[in-house]
């Protein structure tokens, strides 16, 4: 079990590395423009994340299926 953790260590650490040089290749290829305009912050798009969205988009289909019956063919 012990060698297994090792490797799938090995795995990831190497997947990380790869991921990082491929990152630097890309910024040293950008144009000063790119590199203007490429925002400095990313923000959430939903103020909520996680368990609640998708509970919050589940309530929300729900609703339009008992509400407006998709589910009973009236819709053609």
């Amino acid at each position: 079990m012990a060698n297994r953790r090792a490797s799938a260590v090995e795995h990831n650490a190497a997947i990380m590395e790869r991921s990082f040089s491929v990152a630097a290749q890309v910024a040293e290829q950008q144009s000063w423009l790119e590199r203007t305009l490429k925002p400095k912050k990313v923000t959430a798009r939903y103020p909520v994340k996680g368990a609640p969205l998708l509970y919050a988009t589940c309530g929300f289909g729900s609703l339009g299926d008992a509400l407006f019956g998709y589910n009973s063919g009236a819709i053609p």
